[in-house]
């Protein structure tokens, strides 16, 4: 399936979305644009080639500070707030689920946020499963655990361990 992955606008329809998680598909149909639009977070929609303005599939992203550094031996005794980028959300719809979009839309997400550390600084990409089965999801792709002090499910991909997706996946 060929897809294009695009900020969200005026011209996707946003009202078919069904990813079966209401607060997701809430977000999708009464937030996310006007969000994008404040600069607020960025929400960025899949949509069919053949379909330009269904969405299949979305993940946002946000700013994000971090105050206590994660586990790594380069932040460990950082004492001031750290840039991030944040993974806040990230949905398939339910007829697309099981064909690979979610791992295009993380990809995607991934490449945005190595272009942010380029320009602004960011040390990675966080984000927050919302139960522990969804964390072997991120682990595949190198996400650590952000704070193994807590009990939170954040996990984070250093921006290293970004960089090094992009550049498997992006030719040279």
């Amino acid at each position: 399936m060929q897809i294009t992955i695009e900020e969200i606008s005026k011209n996707h329809d946003r009202k078919q979305f069904d990813c079966r998680v209401a607060e997701l598909n809430n977000f999708l149909k009464q937030q996310a644009r006007q969000k994008t639009s404040k600069n607020i977070s960025k929400t960025y929609v899949a949509c069919k080639k053949d379909s330009p303005h269904l969405i299949i599939g979305f993940y946002t992203l946000t700013g994000y500070s971090v105050i206590t550094p994660p586990n790594h031996k380069h932040y460990k005794n950082y004492p001031h707030p750290l840039n991030a980028v944040k993974l806040a959300r990230i949905a398939v719809d339910h007829t697309a689920q099981d064909s690979g979009i979610g791992e295009k839309l993380l990809i995607d997400a991934i490449c945005k946020t190595v272009l942010v550390s380029n320009q602004i600084s960011a040390i990675g990409l966080f984000v927050d499963p919302k139960t522990p089965e969804v964390i072997s999801y991120y682990e595949q792709y190198g996400f650590l655990t952000a704070d193994s002090q807590s009990n939170s499910l954040e996990m984070w991909l250093p921006i290293n361990t970004c960089k090094d997706v992009v550049a498997t996946i992006l030719p040279a």
